[in-house]
């Protein structure tokens, strides 16, 4: 019988986790550090940021998971041994052992699964579990909103899980990798474009973070700097939420069509009831401005922000 039983969000930005047995979480950014010279890992997590951000530190930055599956192994088992010395290790003892259960995305193939597998039975796993990220997500989702059926959409860093779920089952659902990256990245776009500054990825995702909105009388102004293509001079310019309203409107008429898609995929009596419960958000990408007000304007549904959409993963896999 295992000592401890464990929950984890493997994500493409953060590696969340969480013990059931006391209640706590913990978060660390995917990222490690890899050092130059001996291409050993030398910083997980918040250190490996701090390396990468320090002269002369010879590291190179990697994220070892993307769109939801593990693309380096080593960097993976970094960090997630790293996350079980900080839930449990000052507690186990050398007989103890764990479960674990990992949320994934919608359909993930099984060789990404036994992938994850693999690496946490070589950290002492006594068996791993998977579920949908949807159906973790509803666990939660449904509890906050006091419902039992739903639209779920959780739009992470480089992919985005939609499902229609009822009595604890996807009725309908995908995974895009259509996501807060992709947003991001149509920005940076828009304003090298317009004025010829080319952003970096942290500019640009400031001002999605900061000015990007779908009130259309949004008066934000946010001040940036890039790189002139044309001189190479670094340049500051001031951005209006008003220049990146058209950009962020047809980013999210995607899932628009997505969502009318899945509805129209669902038996008459279910689609009733889903139509009455509306749509649940999560996820970073769910605190863009306005998003809840222009999909509830589009697809005549009730649609609901969680309290804390970057939590409800990892608290919707506790209370399961």
């Amino acid at each position: 019988m295992a000592n401890y039983e464990l929950v984890f969000d493997l994500g493409s930005a953060y590696v969340s986790a969480g013990s059931k047995k006391d209640g706590f979480t913990d978060k660390i950014p995917s990222v490690v550090a890899i050092s130059t010279d001996s291409n050993q890992i030398v910083g997980v997590g918040v250190e490996a940021i701090r390396l990468g951000n320090t002269v002369g530190s010879g590291v190179k930055l990697a994220h070892p998971i993307l769109e939801g599956a593990i693309i380096d192994a080593d960097g993976a088992k970094a960090i997630i041994s790293s996350m079980l010395n900080r839930l449990v290790n000052y507690k186990m003892s050398a007989f103890s052992r764990y479960n674990v259960v990992c949320a994934v995305p919608c359909g993930m193939i099984s060789s990404d699964k036994n992938t994850i597998e693999t690496i946490f039975l070589g950290l002492g796993a006594k068996q791993v579990n998977f579920v949908e990220t949807p159906i973790a997500d509803s666990v939660h989702l449904f509890n906050e909103f006091r419902t039992r059926q739903g639209i779920v959409v959780n739009i992470g860093y480089d992919c985005t899980d939609l499902a229609i779920v009822s009595s604890n089952q996807i009725a309908a659902g995908c995974t895009l990798y259509y996501s807060g990256k992709t947003l991001t990245e149509a920005i940076s776009e828009r304003i090298r474009a317009k004025y010829m500054i080319q952003l970096n990825n942290e500019a640009a995702e400031y001002l999605k973070l900061n000015c990007a909105s779908l009130y259309p009388n949004d008066s934000t102004v946010v001040s940036v700097s890039g790189t002139n293509t044309q001189s190479g001079i670094t340049e500051q310019i001031n951005i209006s939420s008003k220049e990146l309203y058209d950009t962020v409107v047809e980013f999210v008429r995607k899932y628009v069509r997505i969502i009318q898609s899945l509805m129209d995929s669902v038996r008459s009596d279910l689609a009733t009831l889903v139509h009455n419960d509306g749509v649940m958000l999560c996820g970073g990408g769910s605190k863009l401005a306005g998003l809840d007000m222009f999909l509830q304007s589009e697809l005549g549904l009730p649609v609901y922000v969680a309290n804390y959409p970057d939590d409800v993963t990892i608290k919707g896999l506790l209370a399961m």
